[in-house]
């Protein structure tokens, strides 16, 4: 319960400052708990950022092409968690939309 509301402080405190800009810390936060995430719909135009990243190959979906643009996203979040990154990317990375 404790962890559940830190989370949620933390997603409220990165989503007043994000605005609309694309916000690859806000999406990490986001999706490092996807499932609470999308109950409280705060995440949501973070989340959708991550996902409208993707790559085509000869007009086909390229999963390897847009996990390595995923990851190149997240990157840029130099304050993030590398193994919540690895995570997310393993999960989420080469996929269209859960």
């Amino acid at each position: 319960m404790m962890k559940s509301r830190i989370f949620a402080g933390l997603v409220v405190a990165t989503l007043s400052f994000s605005a609309m800009a694309k916000d690859p810390c806000g999406t990490e936060l986001c999706l490092s708990n996807y499932q609470m995430a999308m109950q409280g719909g705060m995440c949501k135009q973070h989340i959708d950022d991550f996902f409208s990243i993707i790559k085509y190959k000869k007009d086909k979906f390229s999963p390897s092409k847009t996990l390595k643009a995923r990851k190149d996203y997240l990157d840029k979040c130099e304050s993030g968690n590398s193994s919540d990154k690895a995570s997310i990317l393993a999960k989420y990375g080469s996929i269209i939309k859960p």
